[in-house]
């Protein structure tokens, strides 16, 4: 089997699908829906299935939400759907572990949207959990620290873009100007066919997510779909809702009625 040859047939389909949605459609929105239902599709194909891919708004017990988010990366078995209509969800942070921002084209100004959209996103806090008591505690270890429920990475797919080094300068500038820490930057970009922007660690291995003492780097790569696959698939295969989701933070004051023991 050659896993290298599958993605590039993957990645002509994905291709041919966004020049007949071109072709057919003049509406900007209606095609930039059509990419991101393509991206979607590739997702639920190629991601293990204990993960759910959906398009729709995080929501946190504080009662605070997120723009409209193209794909929602969640656990598959363990999150309630508060509303569903027409495919778009609203789902609760907590049981989120990425997000994956779609563009027909990457440039400048669009990659400012893209950080206002990641900031609505970094900003919902997980608080809607059960924290495990006892001597044994588990974390989750990434963006150089440790954290009692997944946070959430951020990542762009785009089919295409201007120069990469000119994006990755751009990404640079806007981590440096706002003083951004590790874990609330866009994590990684993917350019279909173009290549990728991503970290490199202090072992000099490439990484999806920044850590202490990682740099940002770039690789033109005809062979992007692949490696950006490679790269979240060493997070998502590691997912796990833990500590367990807890619906009552939802609930907040709601009067759920009065208790009454029968004599």
């Amino acid at each position: 089997m050659n896993v290298g040859a599958i993605f590039n047939e993957v990645s002509k389909k994905m291709c041919s699908d966004l020049e007949m949605a071109r072709a057919s459609i003049s509406h900007p929105g209606m095609k930039g829906g059509s990419a991101e239902a393509t991206f979607r599709g590739f997702l639920k194909n190629y991601l293990p299935k204990n993960l759910d891919i959906s398009t729709g708004i995080l929501v946190n017990a504080q009662g605070e939400s997120s723009r409209q988010l193209d794909v929602i990366i969640s656990d598959s078995l363990k999150t309630p759907i508060f509303y569903e209509k027409d495919k778009q969800r609203v789902i609760p942070v907590e049981c989120a572990y990425a997000v994956i921002e779609v563009k027909t084209k990457l440039d400048k100004k669009e990659l400012e949207k893209s950080f206002e959209n990641m900031k609505s996103v970094r900003k919902l806090k997980k608080t809607a959990y059960t924290r495990k008591k006892g001597p044994v505690k588990h974390f989750h270890v990434m963006y150089g620290k440790e954290w009692e429920i997944w946070p959430i990475n951020y990542f762009i797919f785009a089919y295409e873009s201007i120069n990469l080094q000119t994006l990755s300068k751009q990404v640079r500038h806007i981590h440096k100007k706002e003083n951004l820490p590790l874990n609330s930057r866009i994590d990684t970009i993917c350019v279909l066919n173009g290549g990728v922007i991503c970290n490199l660690d202090i072992n000099g291995q490439l990484s999806a997510l920044p850590d202490e003492g990682s740099k940002l780097v770039y690789l033109n790569s005809e062979n992007s779909l692949l490696l950006f696959y490679t790269l979240i698939m060493h997070y998502m295969n590691q997912t796990e809702l833990l500590p367990n989701f807890n619906f009552t933070n939802y609930l907040g004051n709601i009067d759920l009625g009065n208790i009454t023991i029968p004599k």
